[in-house]
């Protein structure tokens, strides 16, 4: 006996008349998918309309030190330094869910039983990531060269393209360390709470090591032991040419190592995965 409410029609075949994405650019989708998910928290948002305070305060600085001649120096370093932070609670949004949480809710065999590859899966949540790093380091950093390229009298077309070589180079290697230990945190951890815990200790705790370390030895290249100080360090060198090359390569070194044991260490707990 059937309910005249519970009735089935046949509305025949109707195929699909959207734009099919091209399979090699899945890995947007994923990255897309993740910065969906971390613009859902109000205070990823603050975060980001935060990252932008420094840039109206640097700027103030920057017409000061032009019209009343003041020395304000490491104008450039300075202002790297607090978007690092801003680059760090960024990554703690976008990155504490990306691995860790797909392994323990078994989301992965729902990703390999589709055709994406675990290159274009990786690729994908280190890109959300990075694009995130980068709206709160290079769009305000931009911004702040053009700024004093057009208020500051004594810059010239030479000292605009080596802040804005350095730091698109300072970008692109924060973004790549950063990105690599989030997604190692993430993998080991497997919640995404304690991924973002794990994330702000090792933050923090690095900074303290390698400071102590520098004071006591006195060898200021230790700094590059932490991923930020080395990326702080290698700023002063690229934008207001205060370090040796020799120092600059220890903290690129640095930051290179951290890159190398961050992807083992995902690839390692991924084995299971990379033949997808």
């Amino acid at each position: 006996m059937s309910s005249p409410d519970a009735q089935i029609y046949d509305q025949g075949y109707r195929p699909f008349e959207g734009v099919l994405a091209s399979p090699r650019t899945r890995f947007v989708v994923i990255a897309f998918n993740e910065l969906r998910l971390a613009w859902k928290n109000k205070w990823f948002k603050r975060w980001i309309m935060g990252s932008f305070v420094p840039l109206i305060v640097f700027a103030v600085l920057v017409v000061v030190r032009s019209r009343f001649s003041f020395a304000i120096p490491n104008v450039m370093s300075k202002f790297w330094e607090t978007q690092i932070f801003f680059a760090v609670g960024i990554v703690y949004f976008t990155g504490r869910n990306a691995v860790g949480e797909d392994l323990r809710t078994g989301a992965l065999t729902v990703y390999f039983s589709r055709p994406v590859s675990f290159v274009q899966y990786l690729t994908g949540k280190w890109m959300a990531i990075a694009v995130g790093v980068l709206f709160v380091t290079l769009v305000p950093g931009l911004l702040l060269v053009i700024f004093r390229y057009l208020v500051e009298s004594n810059v010239g077309s030479l000292d605009l393209l080596t802040w804005l070589g350095g730091l698109l180079g300072l970008c692109a290697l924060l973004c790549i360390t950063l990105g690599g230990v989030m997604l190692a945190v993430s993998a080991v951890t497997n919640r995404g709470r304690t991924a973002g815990i794990v994330w702000v200790v090792i933050y923090l705790g690095l900074i303290g090591v390698a400071e102590g370390l520098a004071n006591a030895t006195h060898y200021s290249e230790l700094n590059a032991i932490s991923f930020s100080r080395a990326s702080l360090r290698l700023s002063e060198y690229l934008l207001d040419g205060n370090r040796s090359l020799t120092e600059a390569l220890w903290y690129i070194l640095g930051q290179l190592a951290w890159i190398v044991l961050s992807f083992s260490v995902v690839l390692l707990r991924l084995r299971r995965w990379v033949k997808y």
